[in-house]
């Protein structure tokens, strides 16, 4: 290894590991023997099933063989989290990048080992606020139906008896228009309420939520829908989370795109196992680059955080005068009170899926 490389390899954030043919840890770098706690004479020369959790060791050696047989890079970010375990007996979240050096090295693998524990951190403490978020909606809106539509509700009753005692007198056209406006503030606190935590979304689900939602806040707008009953299939806080987008969405696309077409679409995603929610409408579109500006008021970034603390991913593609189209991918998981669960996703697999 010559000096340059040994530097990178010495200064690397991430733990880096070569691994021979057979499983055997060849050399390791600093950051890997602090997060796996472990000397470099302790693993030089130890099978790397020594950093894989002991259940999932017979399925990691089959995985590895079929990995020399058919040897591929696989970069970083790919999103499978993987279970190592350390010197303690902790297990740890990582991420694992696998690049296979030339036959004249002998067949050995570069394992880039990365710890996801404090992102997994970051996510749960993301998620915990999402839901403080979401419960405090839930307290406004039960207070707004439960206490002011009802108290607007009873001053309606008595401008109702009022106006017919002054049945005949000059001033009950006055009451007559001040029920009327009334009236109407009170369906416009109901249908806040129900913005806020929208009682469909747990009583009949997600697309029952969506078509209520438009009906009430585009009446008239030309919307379509499909459904395939794959939103069925998300844990209530992703379903939420979905709501939450494709509201934001839909107000930006008939606010700011003077969009006069939608289509909002949810069902399953082959490529991923999970669920895509696609909202394409046919307004005036932007540069997604400009999005961000302040003044600019589209959400993206808002509508990106909840995408990713729901596990999930955004994306979004407009340019000006040809629409907009916006893209959410959610995982089928079950968030739980530790984080999103995403890391359940490898839970069958051990420090590496086969290198």
């Amino acid at each position: 290894m010559t000096d340059r490389y040994e530097a990178v390899f010495r200064a690397a954030p991430d733990g880096i590991l070569l691994v021979e043919a057979d499983g055997t840890i060849a050399e390791v770098n600093p950051e890997a023997l602090r997060l796996f706690g472990y000397t470099s004479a302790e693993l030089v020369g130890q099978s790397v099933d020594i950093l894989v959790p002991e259940g999932l060791r017979a399925g990691h050696e089959r995985q590895r063989a079929e990995y020399v047989q058919r040897p591929h890079p696989r970069p970083m970010g790919t999103g499978l989290e993987l279970q190592a375990v350390g010197k303690n007996g902790v297990r740890i979240p990582v991420e694992i990048s696998l690049s296979p050096l030339s036959s004249a090295q002998g067949g050995r693998v570069i394992a880039i080992v990365r710890d996801l524990t404090e992102r997994r951190r970051l996510k749960g403490f993301g998620v915990g606020a999402l839901r403080a978020a979401e419960e405090e909606r839930r307290r406004i809106a039960r207070e707004l139906h439960d206490d002011t539509a009802q108290s607007l509700a009873g001053l309606l009753m008595r401008l109702r008896v009022l106006e017919r005692r002054l049945e005949g007198h000059p001033a009950v056209e006055d009451v007559g228009r001040m029920r009327t406006w009334l009236h109407d503030t009170m369906e416009g606190v109901r249908s806040i309420a129900r913005g806020l935590r929208p009682p469909e979304l747990e009583d009949v689900g997600l697309a029952a939520a969506l078509r209520r939602f438009v009906r009430e806040r585009f009446s008239g707008m030309a919307v379509e829908f499909e459904f395939d009953g794959a939103e069925d299939h998300l844990a209530p806080e992703q379903q939420l989370v979905l709501y939450r987008i494709a509201q934001e969405a839909l107000s930006n696309a008939v606010r700011h795109g003077g969009a006069g077409h939608i289509r909002l679409m949810i069902g399953g995603d082959s490529g991923s196992g999970g669920v895509r929610m696609q909202i394409v409408d046919d307004g005036r579109g932007f540069e997604p680059e400009s999005a961000g500006e302040p003044g600019a008021g589209l959400g993206l970034v808002g509508m990106d955080e909840r995408a990713q603390l729901a596990g999930g991913r955004f994306r979004v593609e407009s340019r000006p005068g040809d629409g907009t189209r916006i893209s959410v991918i959610l995982p089928l998981l079950q968030l739980t009170e530790e984080g999103t669960g995403a890391g359940d996703t490898g839970a069958e697999e051990g420090v590496t899926d086969n290198g």
